[in-house]
């Protein structure tokens, strides 16, 4: 009974162990499958990164190639403006040029006409010279006959200032009436003066001249003096007592009567 009990144990434990076994057996086959799958999971993982590592890298190469092209072809389009630009300047030389050149054109033909239109009316280049040299010839000689009859006029009203003193007659003598200058010395003991014109400005002996001080509203008449020697550029004058009406000081300023 003993023996029966003892060999259904070791039947049961060995059933048991077989069982255990085979469990054990086909868990381990499945883990191994899982293991497998999971490796070739991994593998497959593995490649899809690879290859995702080498698509994102392509793909920075492209748009480094890119960006490369970009910076090329805005080098390339700022050149071409900077050309654009300069052609478009001398285009716009070339034309200012043109029109300046047709305005010359156009002027040099009217210049052109308006002398041919003078030669027809006043004759040649040559006649004209002629006329020129003619004309110059008679200025040369009215100036000369001007010279000498200021010349001539100057010793008349000389010699009729030199008769007036044995005539007892008074003599005006005429001055330039633009005629104007500046007291420059007063000699208040003997009543005379010194100016800053003389012949070259045409003053001449016994003329008379007007003395003024200040300007615009102040303006006043100080007297009038009576030429006494001339040299070429001052003369000494006395103060004729009858018209002063101040003393005459430097700085004061003539003027012919009819200024």
């Amino acid at each position: 009974m003993v023996r029966l009990l003892l060999a259904i144990t070791l039947i049961a434990i060995g059933a048991s162990g077989w069982f255990a076994f085979n469990n054990v057996s086909t868990k381990i086959e499945g883990l191994t499958t899982d293991l497998a799958s999971m490796t070739g999971e991994r593998d497959t993982a593995n490649q899809a990164k690879d290859a995702a590592e080498e698509a994102q890298k392509a793909a920075e190469d492209r748009a480094s190639a890119a960006e490369s092209n970009a910076a090329r072809l805005g080098d390339q389009i700022g050149t071409l403006q900077q050309a654009v630009a300069r052609q478009t300047q001398r285009a716009d030389e070339h034309l200012a040029n043109l029109n300046q050149a047709t305005a010359d054109l156009v002027e040099s033909r009217q210049i052109s006409e308006r002398w041919r239109q003078f030669e027809m009316e006043y004759g040649t280049r040559d006649s004209i010279r002629q006329r020129l040299a003619t004309l110059e010839g008679v200025t040369n000689e009215r100036d000369n006959f001007i010279a000498e009859n200021s010349i001539l006029l100057g010793r008349m009203e000389k010699l009729s200032v030199e008769l007036s003193r044995y005539t007892g007659t008074s003599v005006k003598v005429s001055l330039p009436p633009n005629l104007a200058g500046k007291v420059t010395a007063v000699d208040s003991q003997y009543d005379f003066v010194v100016l800053d014109v003389g012949a070259k400005q045409g003053v001449r002996e016994h003329g008379e001249v007007l003395v003024g001080r200040g300007a615009g509203s102040e303006a006043q008449l100080v007297g009038r003096l009576r030429i006494l020697s001339v040299e070429k550029s001052r003369s000494i004058a006395n103060i004729m007592p009858d018209y002063k009406n101040a003393d005459i000081q430097a700085g004061d300023y003539v003027f012919s009567e009819r200024n």
